[in-house]
């Protein structure tokens, strides 16, 4: 009987996240005090409500996980507790405490492995809740992601919806879920593949290796898919650069180098945006092509490395004192684990710029390049111009 009350509360979760169109829920139940617990003006504490977690009683336990979650942050204390409860067995107890992990930040990231294996039970009641609560909390955790991954291929369509709503949420650790949101983009559910156009917009420049498929639903038969397909495209090339032309030496720029880095053939240059949204650059990694089972060469998925962010090199005083301008040339190993690798010098000015320019290479935040869905290294060369005023 309480699995079936758990299917209907989950239920109910869904479709609440269906009216929203994203994972946010609305408070399920009022009050989190007794009638008598009022007429007494009795305040409970936190300590005091954690220790309810545990009581025999099912109502007290419930009461407790609705009063915590009504407090939010404040609830934070009881962390530990609430990853318990996650295993209740009253479903509606566990279902309280997840919302509340949520509300509590930072320490409710403690029950990010219970929450995956919750995903990855199929007698779980609470099961796509525990993936919509993934996807809120953000978490990076690689076994998490990859519980995600699997949930997309799950014969239940609202665990299907809610993992692909989850992924989107999640980054740069969704990477690994791009290519099944691709696939989901073709499910036999018209809500799961709504959801997974929606996530791959939402993931931005991540989301790179999607253009084809997503292109392909802009100009498709469904009525419903082609604006949200439109709209996932914008989003994502607005995130990625576009090749400009050669750019003048006569061009006047502040006395710092370009906001961000201009790769050298052959890649392309790339454009000076004016906040710095993450930027695609091509990838000069080329690897031995694979054969299919014909010994043809197989066509192999690439995309290059997503510029996030980098500190901006500085046109130095002792470079004014001698009118140095010119360009500096970084050579930059951009790792397959999302970390910068060895940077060095290819060519230099002197004056000080040479070790801006490295300086800013090393500070570069960047989502790895891919080949068929799997982050490679990429060394490229990085060009920093420096123009005085």
């Amino acid at each position: 009987m309480m699995r079936g009350l758990g299917r209907r509360i989950v239920t109910t979760a869904v479709a609440a996240v269906a009216a929203t169109g994203w994972l946010l829920m609305v408070s399920l139940v009022a009050g989190g005090q007794s009638p008598a617990e009022k007429a007494s003006g009795q305040t409970l504490t936190v300590p005091q409500l954690a220790a309810q977690l545990v009581d025999d009683d099912v109502e007290t336990r419930l009461r407790a996980a609705l009063t915590l979650r009504k407090l939010g942050a404040a609830a934070a204390p009881a962390a530990a507790e609430l990853v318990k409860a996650l295993r209740d067995e009253d479903p509606r107890v566990a279902e309280q405490a997840m919302w509340t992990l949520v509300f509590i930040g930072s320490p409710g990231l403690a029950a990010v492995p219970t929450l995956t294996a919750m995903v990855r039970d199929v007698d779980e009641p609470n099961r796509v809740t525990a993936a919509v609560v993934l996807g809120l909390m953000k978490t990076s955790q690689a076994d998490a992601v990859a519980a995600l991954v699997e949930a997309t291929r799950s014969s239940d369509v609202q665990l299907r919806r809610a993992a692909a709503l989850a992924l989107g949420a999640l980054g740069s650790a969704a990477l690994p879920g791009v290519t099944p949101l691709v696939r989901l983009t073709t499910d036999t559910n018209h809500e799961v593949r709504q959801a997974a156009v929606t996530a791959l917009g939402r993931l931005g420049g991540y989301a790179a290796p999607a253009l084809p498929a997503l292109r392909a639903l802009v100009g498709g038969d469904d009525p419903n898919l082609r604006p949200l397909a439109a709209a996932a495209v914008r989003r994502i090339e607005g995130e990625m650069a576009r090749p400009l032309g050669p750019a003048t030496t006569t061009e006047a720029l502040p006395p710092a180098a370009t906001d961000l880095p201009e790769p050298t053939p052959p890649a392309t240059a790339l454009p000076r945006p004016p906040e710095r949204p993450p930027l695609a650059v091509p990838s000069t990694v080329r690897p031995a092509p694979t054969t299919d089972a014909a010994g043809a060469a197989a066509p192999k998925v690439r995309t290059g490395v997503v510029l996030l962010s980098q500190d901006k090199p500085r046109y130095t005083s002792e470079a004014a004192a001698r009118n140095l301008t010119g360009i500096v040339v970084v050579q930059v190993e951009f790792r397959a684990d999302g970390r910068i690798g060895e940077v060095r010098l290819v060519s230099g000015l002197g004056g000080g710029l040479d070790e801006e320019a490295l300086r800013a290479a090393r500070s570069i935040k960047f989502t790895p390049a891919q080949e068929d869905g799997r982050p490679v290294t990429t060394t490229m060369d990085i060009k920093y111009r420096f123009v005085r005023e």
